[in-house]
Parts: structure tokens; C-alpha cells; sequence
């Protein structure tokens, strides 16, 4: 087989097994648990939510719930390739709830419950052939969000430039849908705002008076 054939036989297997999202190159997997951080993030554009807590997601009178369950990656970084970046691959498995009828009710039988997988892998080739396939996009009924990682999740979608389309975000301690009540008065939703600095909140003090500075 000649050179050329070659080079374009292995772009050509590694381009199928990316989309089958089952790249072999990928050598280990790593689960991240809870305790990695128990902080809330919020920047100017994006929120940081931890494991197992609830975000809830606003755009006028729609609402959505959304919960991250895992975290993992698959470190690619000792692949000694030139078709392969260094660094790691990273997951997420989330729960969304989406609430059409307005009411902010996540209790009532019309809620579309869905469970759907994150993934970012690092791009693959060679200079300006690489590529990279994934699924960035949170999805919560008819609002789709850009996911960069572990629980950043941005106010906008992938598609879109950084800036304000209406989506509001508020970070919760609640764990369970059951639980949630869009309208108590210790939730705070925060928008896109360019000019805030970082607030970081330890989870287990989010609702006291006290907002950054921890």
C-alpha cells in the first residue's frame, strides 16, 4: 500500500470511529465524583454547576431543571501519535426537565423528562485537517445551551456569539426535582453580564446573605 493510500486510509478510520464516538486511540477513563468541587461558579458568561444539583433555566416564561449525574474523561495524552492531540476527551451524563405550559411546576405530569450524554473530545489530525465531533448541546425542551466541560454551562448555545439572548440561570443545593420551587425567594437567576468578575460559592453556603468573596 503506497504512502498516500495509506495516509488517507488512517484519516478515513479515524474519522469512522469518531463518529461512532468509540475512538480506540483513547487509552484510559477516569470518573470524576462529586467531591472534585463543591463550588458554584458564576462568570460573566457561564455557571459552573457541581454533581447532582439541580440548575434551573429560565427564558421568559419557560422554565427548565437540569442535573448533572457524571462526569469522566478518557486521557489521550501518552498516545504516541501525530494524529491525536494531547489532553483528555470529556463526558457528562445530565437529566433535564422542561416545563412548556409556563407555570414553573416541574410536580404536574406534562414535564418532558429526558436523560441525554455530553461529549468534547480533543480535535484529530494534522494542523488544518484536524477535527473533533461531539455532542456540546444542552438540550431542555425547546432551550439548547453550549456545555464546555464537567458542569459549565453557558448562556447561550453553540451556535450563537457570546451575549444576551434571554436565558437566566440559577444554581441551586436541591438534588431532587421534587424539591424544586422556581419561585422561592432564595433563588437568584443571573443572566449574561459582561462586565460581572467571578462569584464562587461553596454549594453547602449558596443561599446565605453573602454572595463571592469565600
Amino acid at each position: 500500500m503506497g504512502k498516500i493510500t495509506l495516509f488517507f486510509y488512517v484519516v478515513l478510520m479515524l474519522i469512522a470511529q469518531a463518529v461512532m464516538g468509540e475512538c480506540t486511540l483513547a487509552l484510559d477513563q477516569t470518573p470524576v465524583t462529586s467531591s472534585e468541587s463543591g463550588d458554584i461558579i458564576i462568570a460573566s458568561h457561564v455557571i459552573f454547576t457541581p454533581l447532582e444539583r439541580i440548575l434551573l433555566i429560565r427564558k421568559d416564561s419557560e422554565y427548565c431543571a437540569i442535573k448533572f449525574t457524571k462526569f469522566w474523561s478518557k486521557n489521550t495524552s501518552e498516545v504516541g501519535s501525530v494524529f491525536v492531540a494531547s489532553g483528555a476527551d470529556e463526558y457528562a451524563m445530565y437529566e433535564s426537565y422542561y416545563q412548556s405550559d409556563k407555570t414553573g411546576d416541574f410536580s404536574k405530569s406534562n414535564v418532558q423528562f429526558k436523560k441525554d450524554k455530553l461529549s468534547s473530545p480533543k480535535p484529530r489530525g494534522i494542523g488544518r485537517f484536524a477535527f473533533s465531533f461531539g455532542n456540546k448541546e444542552i438540550k431542555c425542551g425547546a432551550i439548547q445551551l453550549h456545555w464546555s466541560g464537567k458542569g459549565w454551562v453557558h448562556f447561550y448555545g453553540g451556535d450563537q456569539k457570546e451575549g444576551d439572548y434571554g436565558i437566566e440561570l440559577a444554581p441551586t443545593k436541591w438534588t431532587n426535582i421534587s424539591q424544586v420551587n422556581v419561585f422561592d425567594p432564595r433563588v437568584k437567576w443571573y443572566r449574561y453580564d459582561a462586565k460581572r468578575q467571578d462569584i464562587k460559592i461553596p454549594i453547602d453556603r449558596l443561599w446565605d446573605d453573602k454572595e463571592g468573596g469565600w
